[in-house]
């Protein structure tokens, strides 16, 4: 059939990550409908593609390369028989694949106008879209779920993150949520993912009554507990991502890593930071906590982006 193809995208090893490169997906499909995309990821992003339609197929990296990972990536690659393949991780490992599955069918990075090609993840994406005839567009097409509940969340908390040095201090959150009980009487819901669960002892100093979910919801879950939600804070992790594709009022904050490249995306959403004398390092642990960027965002501050984004009627 004319304009149909197979598509194999090798995208990045973070749920958050892989993310922001959906859009792709969408965009592919929307453009050749009959055609089937692929998707390769990481180990670290297991789980959305129980949230995610528009995907044809997932092939996991695995956590580890060894011989027998190796063997089994390339057989489920050239199952697919790609047409198409789309490198948005450039690894040695992974040009040695695809050069074994269609060399002729890789994508050359496409020119962009202007000066140099876009700096976030989505928009860096979304240009193979435009090189392959498809209009870019900025969404991912979500699962319904049908067993969803009607009750709304006014405020959704997610404190943790994979790297210490993109963690705002738990005496602010603290503040935070004090600020959110005292004024308007909101309950809080703070939520996260099993690696998080260290951030529940922090929360029992807490002056104000909060629902504590770290840990306790399935991807799936986490989803619909998103889409139910007024509003959303959260530091730069893969929940901020989900919260802003899924177009709920998120405040994001940010410190060693650049929201130019990975933050929010969606009309409703704002970044918060970096700033500081060591903003952007993208180092693991912060090794200047007397100037550590994300202690210099307030909790003042982001209560003010909070009553602002609960206000608008979305």
């Amino acid at each position: 059939m004319e304009n149909t193809f197979s598509f194999l995208v090798v995208s990045l090893n973070y749920f958050g990550d892989i993310l922001m490169t959906l859009p792709l997906a969408t965009s592919l499909k929307a453009a050749y409908p009959e055609s089937r995309v692929t998707f390769c990821i990481g180990s670290r992003g297991k789980g959305v593609e129980g949230i995610v339609r528009g995907v044809d197929r997932w092939i996991e990296r695995g956590a580890r390369d060894s011989f027998f990972s190796r063997k089994r990536i390339l057989r489920e690659m050239k199952e697919v028989r790609p047409d198409k393949i789309i490198l948005l991780q450039k690894s040695k490992y992974v040009l040695s694949l695809v050069r074994a599955v269609n060399p002729e069918g890789i994508v050359n990075p496409p020119h962009h106008e202007g000066k140099g090609l876009p700096r976030h993840v989505t928009d860096r994406a979304l240009i193979y879209a435009e090189a392959l005839g498809a209009d870019p567009v900025r969404e991912i097409n979500f699962r319904e779920d049908p067993e969803a509940s009607a009750e709304e969340i006014p405020a959704l908390f997610f404190p943790g993150t994979t790297r210490p040095s993109k963690m705002w201090p738990m005496k602010k959150w603290l503040a935070l949520g004090e600020m959110a009980w005292k004024e308007k009487g909101i309950v809080p819901v703070f939520a996260g993912s099993p690696a998080d669960k260290p951030i529940s002892v922090e929360l029992k100093k807490a002056a104000f009554p909060y629902r504590d979910l770290i840990g306790r919801t399935t991807i799936a879950e986490l989803t619909g507990l998103i889409r139910r939600s007024r509003v959303v804070v959260s530091v730069d992790n893969g929940a901020m991502h989900l919260s802003d594709f899924l177009h709920r009022p998120t405040i994001a904050l940010f410190g060693s890593t650049d929201p130019t490249q990975v933050g929010p995306v969606q009309k409703g959403s704002v970044a918060v930071g970096p700033r500081g004398e060591c903003i952007l390092c993208r180092k693991h642990k912060c090794t200047r906590p007397k100037i550590n960027c994300m202690d210099q965002i307030s909790p003042g501050e982001v209560w003010e982006l909070f009553r602002e984004a609960w206000e608008k009627d979305y």
